[in-house]
């Protein structure tokens, strides 16, 4: 047993279980029942490694890793152990633009230039809806070319020559390539190349210890996950992390650990510094209603009654409560982050695997805090046997 932070942590088998020491933490029993189910989603052998956190009042209550960063390393992920974003990167994108424009240096209305992107339509799209995936391209427009390893620059030149689903600014479509556009204008209007500006504007300013951009940085990390790919795989063997997306840092390409989430969450939770409220609210705005999300929602269906985007954030209610969050896949890399602003609650997961329990313990830890179930009906289709 020893201390960590605020953590009273107990070692485990490949794993470790964080409880805060500290009797108004101590208050939130649901976290025992919260632990029981984690313990059933891990129980799936496709669960290489996890890591993942409980925030309550904006502080964290639970610290949880199981497993290993590599299946047969013997190497235990921490909560220090680096995993790859993936899409969860676009919430640093969407809270950086937030903040340059409240600091004067762009102006978030102002079309994309064409030198940048061009795209069909009757006019060009502005940065506001570039961040909202309102360009009107059709959803991932480009992203096979992308990941076939084309020049991200040729790729955003392509383009131009696809037909718009509808006119800019009217419907939501979700981008990878378009959405990185948002670097060019960055190096063009602040002069400092997008990663730089990323690192020194948001990592350092919070305070995020470890958080990187691309594989390279992933690897230098004396504790970095590798991914394992293959969702009916029948046994693990760790692959490489490298992917074409880190030509799109904007979009995918953040490498974050536990602790970098948790001091994310925190930021946009007001209960760390490093953002004012101006930026949290505007990052966190209902810019476009996205119906394509409700409506794959499944199961959460009788959970979440509508979804929004703003900038580079997900809006769900859930009841009459708002949650803002992301989520992010690479293959063999997941990544999510849900927080209730109005509490000071938050969720944060990072794993090394493709699996299907991992992507349902927000809707669990969820459940349990509301007190609407025990949880389990969330992972009951996973049991073995």
């Amino acid at each position: 047993m020893f201390r960590t932070g605020i953590a009273l942590v107990a070692f485990m088998s490949f794993g470790v279980s964080a409880l805060a020491d500290d009797a108004a933490v101590r208050s939130f029993d649901y976290l025992d029942a919260v632990e029981a189910q984690f313990a059933r989603a891990i129980a799936d052998q496709r669960i290489v490694g996890l890591a993942a956190a409980v925030i309550e009042n904006g502080e964290p209550v639970l610290i949880y890793t199981h497993g290993e960063s590599a299946a047969g390393s013997g190497e235990a992920v921490t909560p220090e152990t680096m995993f790859r974003a993936a899409s969860v990167s676009k919430t640093f994108t969407g809270t950086l633009m937030a903040m340059l424009e409240a600091e004067g240096q762009l102006d978030l209305s102002a079309p994309v230039p064409e030198s940048v992107m061009n795209l069909q339509g009757n006019r060009a799209p502005t940065i506001e809806e570039v961040l909202s995936h309102r360009t009107g391209l059709p959803p991932n427009a480009y992203d096979n070319i992308l990941e076939a390893g084309r020049d991200v620059d040729d790729v955003r030149e392509r383009l131009a020559g696809v037909d718009l689903i509808c006119p800019v600014g009217s419907c939501y479509t979700y981008q990878n390539v378009a959405f990185s556009s948002v670097e060019g204008i960055v190096e063009a209007t602040i002069g400092q190349p997008y990663s730089t500006l990323l690192d020194q504007a948001l990592f350092d300013r919070i305070g995020l210890p470890s958080a990187s951009v691309g594989t390279s940085a992933l690897q230098t990390e004396d504790s970095w996950a590798a991914p394992h790919r293959g969702w009916r795989r029948g046994s693990n063997r760790a692959g490489d992390p490298d992917t074409h997306y880190d030509n799109v840092p904007s979009a995918a390409g953040v490498n974050l650990s536990l602790m970098d989430m948790i001091a994310w969450a925190q930021a946009h939770l007001g209960s760390r510094p490093g953002l004012s409220e101006d930026v949290r609210e505007r990052a966190h705005s209902r810019l476009t209603e996205t119906r394509r999300e409700t409506r794959r929602l499944g199961a959460l269906s009788d959970r979440v009654s509508n979804t929004w985007y703003g900038l580079g954030w997900r809006i769900y209610d859930w009841g009459d409560r708002t949650l803002v969050l992301h989520s992010g896949y690479l293959s063999g890399y997941g990544a999510q982050i849900v927080m209730e602003p109005e509490t000071g609650f938050a969720f944060v997961a990072l794993w090394n695997s493709d699996n299907r329990p991992a992507w349902w313990l927000w809707p669990v830890v969820m459940d349990l805090r509301t007190g609407q179930s025990d949880g389990s009906r969330w992972l009951d289709r996973f049991d073995e046997g």
